[in-house]
């Protein structure tokens, strides 16, 4: 999907400097988030101005160049169904008072908690990281998904009891008479800080059904 540019409270034009516009998105949807959540630049106290569309934009930093990471966190509305996120990114050149608001923007996707709503038609895989010693969920866990041995990335996040969810991407269409929902031979790889990456073994799942890999336990831990 297409990222429409940001829409401010203001003209396009200002006698400030807009150094970095941060544009929150849901990661399921592609969409901009509608709802307010709090934008902040790490380590940068410096508040942003909201736009009507949500985006959020930094004024007048006064920043060398270098390495910055926007973070996002949603508001108490929608802290049940998103995750935290943040983008690290490299600060451009200092945008020039009185130009457009086009400089330094910066995506930061917000993953699904377990309780997002997702619509009919879905791929999904749930369960559960724990401990083996005490069966204590393990939070904070961030999930790449291998799909017909192709590594797709970050898809998923535990949360504080180490419940998660998984989502596929759709697959293509297919317009023809001999077209059926297809089965997705996929594999988890969780990675946990300061212990090596956990795979699962290859699991098989139907085309818009729900996979339920109950616990899996992590061991020495």
């Amino acid at each position: 999907m297409a990222l429409t540019s940001p829409v401010f409270l203001v003209a396009d034009t200002l006698e400030r400097s807009v150094w970095v516009v941060v544009d929150p998105r849901d990661f399921i949807t592609g969409e901009r988030l509608v709802t307010p959540v709090i934008a902040r630049l790490k380590d940068v106290t410096v508040e942003p101005i909201a736009g009507r569309s949500g985006v959020y934009c930094f004024m007048d930093l006064d920043l060398p160049s270098g390495n910055y990471t926007a973070q996002v966190e949603p508001r108490t509305a929608d802290r049940g169904y998103y995750f935290d996120g943040e983008t690290t990114f490299a600060l451009a050149t200092i945008p020039v008072p009185g130009q457009p608001l086009d400089r330094n923007r910066v995506v930061v996707e917000l993953l699904p908690r377990p309780a997002y709503v997702f619509a009919d038609g879905a791929t999904l895989a749930r369960g559960r990281l724990v401990q083996t010693s005490d069966k204590k969920g393990i939070d904070r866990v961030r999930i790449v998904l291998i799909l017909d041995g192709t590594e797709l990335g970050l898809r998923g996040q535990t949360d504080e009891r180490g419940e998660f969810l998984v989502v596929f991407p759709r697959t293509p269409p297919e317009d023809t008479s001999a077209a059926v929902l297809k089965d997705l031979k996929f594999q988890l790889r969780f990675e946990i800080d300061g212990q090596p990456p956990l795979l699962i073994a290859e699991e098989t799942v139907g085309e818009g059904k729900t996979f339920a890999l109950g616990e899996i336990e992590v061991p020495g831990i």
